[in-house]
């Protein structure tokens, strides 16, 4: 049956578009593209200028108080991307290519950020949520990019302590984001006197700066909660096991660095045997430990490609 323009109803209600100019169509294609996009890389975008894909980047951005700049170097962290020297300390930063936009790149971008404050815990660092500011007197290296990879080196706290900590998880869960939160509180503590309450404000600030989450911010305010009724309900004191760990700890990275800036430093030809391996007996007898710490940390040390094997002198 034909309508008075000689047309077939059923026809009549569809409307010829060209995929190439209908801009709703253009979008529909791109989305889906987009998808595919996100489920292959977990992160990502699709410009529509040139249809070219593009990565987002990311800068991890830092203030560590009282560094020289050259900190970077004891963990085998690649070269930063921004660097700035203050009065009081370095800005430094690492142009990272991808996005906290999924569950599990925001889980890895913490990951690292947790595991840099750590390790970096006597420089007090603090992450800039912001790109670092353009100074006549700043590093700044934006055509050289990183994957978050390269900071494998940094560590962790089951690289640490192979035992179980406070957490009570096993020791490949342990929560690093969770731990680096709880150190901060700690210092809190150390600060106001032990038996004052922190403020919940001030932990929940310090993890929202520093670290990614969802819009409500759920995960991380569980975690400062958790956190504050732990101490909270122990009248704001550290237990005796808590000091025995921290002082434990702080001995061994005082060690660690002392040997580190040995063997690095100006006299470190010193150290170096005739076949080019590392004089023991020397570092033992020059930095008064035992023979067994010594030996423990070069390995170490060597193992995370910090210093090579074998050496030649200068």
């Amino acid at each position: 049956m034909l309508s008075q323009n000689g047309i077939p109803p059923y026809i009549q209600k569809v409307r010829i578009l060209n995929p190439l100019t209908d801009l709703r169509i253009f979008d529909k294609i791109l989305m889906r593209k987009k998808r595919k996009l996100i489920r292959a890389f977990g992160i990502g975008s699709y410009k529509h200028k040139g249809y070219a894909m593009k990565l987002y980047q990311t800068w991890l951005y830092f203030f560590l108080w009282d560094a020289q700049g050259d900190e970077f170097l004891e963990y085998n962290l690649p070269a930063p991307n921004y660097l700035l020297h203050a009065q009081r300390g370095v800005f430094i930063g690492w142009l990272i290519n991808g996005y906290p936009g999924t569950k599990q790149a925001r889980e890895y971008f913490n990951d690292i950020i947790a595991r840099f404050i750590i390790g970096y815990k006597q420089n007090k660092p603090e992450r800039l949520p912001y790109k670092p500011i353009e100074e006549r007197e700043a590093h700044l290296d934006t055509k050289h990019t990183w994957e978050l990879k390269n900071f494998q080196n940094l560590p962790s706290l089951y690289w640490a302590n192979k035992k179980k900590i406070w957490t009570h998880e096993s020791v490949g869960t342990i929560d690093q984001v969770f731990w680096a939160i709880k150190l901060y509180t700690e210092e809190l503590i150390k600060e106001l006197g032990e038996g004052t309450p922190v403020p919940y404000e001030l932990i929940q600030d310090y993890a929202f700066r520093n670290f990614f989450d969802r819009k409500d911010k759920s995960t991380l305010r569980a975690k400062c909660r958790n956190i504050w009724n732990w101490y909270n309900d122990r009248g704001w004191r550290m237990t005796r096991r808590e000091r025995a760990l921290k002082n434990a700890k702080s001995i061994k990275e005082k060690k660690r660095r002392q040997i580190l800036n040995a063997v690095t430093g100006i006299m470190k030809n010193e150290y170096i045997k005739p076949d080019g391996t590392w004089n023991i007996y020397k570092l033992t007898k020059d930095l008064g430990m035992s023979d067994n710490t010594v030996r423990k940390h070069i390995k170490e040390l060597i193992q995370e490609g910090i210093i090579p094997e074998k050496v030649k002198k200068n």
